[in-house]
């Protein structure tokens, strides 16, 4: 294969198509197209950093491949690329604009004769977080020639432009990389940073930043369309400020920008609370992972604005919302509004003044909602209790009394029939116990009756001999064959006369009363 000569060095910190635009104007005088095609080298490929055509144009120019690799972007995918082991999306690069410093380069033709054989396009100008130069403090220049050799960066085809740039550098304002810069040009040299950050693919860092920064330094009416280059480099310095506090401080900040926008309904809204923000992560062209920043942001919607269940935000559904409305949960958990309503108001978790309200306009905690509606569906009325433990109303009085019974909410919010009814659950666990209390008998022994004809024999209340039940104190319990319930249980008076006369040691106060 024959060689260039002389060689044309490369020079660190340039692209692969920098460096072969010089050749070009060396050994040709011309542009870097035709001097690719007679290399066979197509030069889309090169502009893509191919594998091929960077060995290739290495074994032309006698030059070790393994520093122009370090410095190439490469294409892997559909607008997605990688460099030096960092995968990032199209977005993350200038794309066809050409990013350069005026300075930098007057400094690489002073003094040369030939200025195309010097002008070097550095690699770190082609990532759009490189938005100052970091040697002269000068924001960086901006040109687009609207041809399809803008995707090439040739510095060399756009000498007026260089020119012009140049005058305008001499007034422009002066200011330090931006924080967000360092980072990205440091973590490309493969130093560490924040652990939060570097645990996140190098363009949802910068874009994160960049949109969080964009909502708080210019306010939620801000459009991303709107943004200038100056504007994102302001933007990305306010982001990162906040970005570097890790997850707990962007939630912090976010759920303050939530809550103080509120719709007339009271409600927080996100779409007018996050501007740019909400845009971006909720748009649907969003294709690629945004990283960290959607789920935290989820997290603050769901911890405080009231969602539908099986709302879907932002790409998954959301089962259980913190918050919901009346109208919704009772929806969801097949309740009519105004019943819920009502528990929810017994119970506290809504206030008396918010009955003057439509149910979609009244917002709970769905969780604590959710437990009290588990209650509910489970209600007995107590009219019903007797008829199902086969037991009198005085019974099942004393069973309430006991605790062997739970209502559906404490003694203190009874105030509705629904928070008097009865647990079902405890009614179940009631039976169970009953039916295990002794062995079926056809008719019943001399020694044992039924229980209110046990508290008539013996004059002890129902409540001490219902005790002295669940208690196990008694040695011998049966049940009558046929019969259901409390109604086929027999105890014996004498056993209960036993147990007043030598209470067990946990037996209650109420057995203790009736001794001696």
């Amino acid at each position: 294969m024959s060689m260039l000569f002389p060689k044309i060095a490369f020079h660190t910190g340039e692209t692969p198509m920098s460096w072969a635009s010089r050749q070009a104007a060396f050994h040709t005088g011309g542009r870097v197209v035709p001097f690719l095609n007679d290399l066979g080298i197509p030069a889309a490929d090169l502009a893509r950093a191919k594998l091929e055509a960077v060995e290739t144009l290495c074994a032309k120019a006698g030059e070790d491949p393994a520093g122009v690799v370090h410095n190439s972007i490469v294409a892997v995918g559909h607008r997605h690329f990688q460099m030096r082991g960092e995968e990032f999306s199209a977005e993350f690069t200038t794309g066809p604009v050409t990013r350069f410093c005026p300075l930098c380069i007057a400094e690489d033709v002073d003094g040369c004769e030939h200025p195309s054989e010097a002008m070097r396009h550095r690699v770190q100008w082609r990532l759009a977080p490189y938005r100052t130069c970091p040697k002269h403090n000068l924001p960086m220049s901006d040109i687009r020639m609207g041809k399809w050799s803008d995707m090439l960066h040739e510095l060399q085809a756009m000498p007026e432009a260089l020119a012009e740039q140049l005058e305008v550098a001499k007034t422009r304002a002066r200011r330090e990389p931006s924080p967000l810069q360092t980072y990205i040009e440091r973590r490309l040299a493969g130093e560490t940073g924040p652990v939060f950050l570097d645990d996140q693919r190098v363009d949802q860092v910068c874009r994160a930043s960049e949109m969080l920064g964009g909502l708080l330094h210019y306010g939620p009416s801000k459009k991303a369309t709107d943004m200038t280059e100056d504007m994102w480099d302001a933007a990305s310095r306010t982001g990162w400020s906040l970005l570097e506090g890790g997850p707990d401080a962007i939630r912090a900040v976010l759920a303050e920008t939530l809550t103080s926008c509120l719709r007339q309904n009271g409600h927080p809204s996100p779409r007018s609370a996050f501007g740019m923000l909400y845009g971006w992560l909720f748009s649907s062209r969003l294709t690629k992972d945004p990283g960290p920043i959607r789920d935290l942001v989820r997290d603050v919607i769901i911890e405080h604005v009231p969602l539908v269940p099986g709302q879907m935000l932002l790409g998954k559904p959301v089962a259980h919302p913190r918050l919901s409305s009346i109208t919704s949960i009772a929806k969801a958990e097949g309740l009519h509004s105004k019943t819920l309503a009502n528990v929810l108001r017994v119970a506290g978790l809504i206030g008396d003044e918010e009955g003057q309200k439509s149910a979609r306009n009244v917002v709970a905690d769905y969780a604590k909602a959710k437990v009290l509606i588990d209650r509910a569906k489970r209600a007995v009325p107590v009219t019903q209790v007797p008829d199902m433990l086969s037991a009198s109303r005085p019974i099942v009085a004393e069973l309430i009394s006991l605790g062997q019974l739970k209502r559906i909410q404490d003694h203190g919010q009874l105030q509705s029939k629904l928070g008097k009814s009865i647990d079902g659950r405890s009614v179940q666990r009631t039976l169970k116990f009953i039916e295990g209390a002794g062995p079926l008998v056809d008719e019943p022994p001399e020694t044992h009756v039924n229980l209110a004809k046990a508290a008539e024999k013996s004059r002890v209340t129902l409540r001490a001999i219902l005790e002295m039940l669940f208690g196990q104190f008694l040695p011998r319990v049966y049940r009558l064959q046929g019969c259901q319930g409390f109604e086929a249980v027999l105890v014996s008076p004498d056993e209960i006369m036993a147990c007043i006369a030598d209470p067990p040691p946990d037996a209650s106060d109420e057995i203790r009363f009736w001794m001696g």
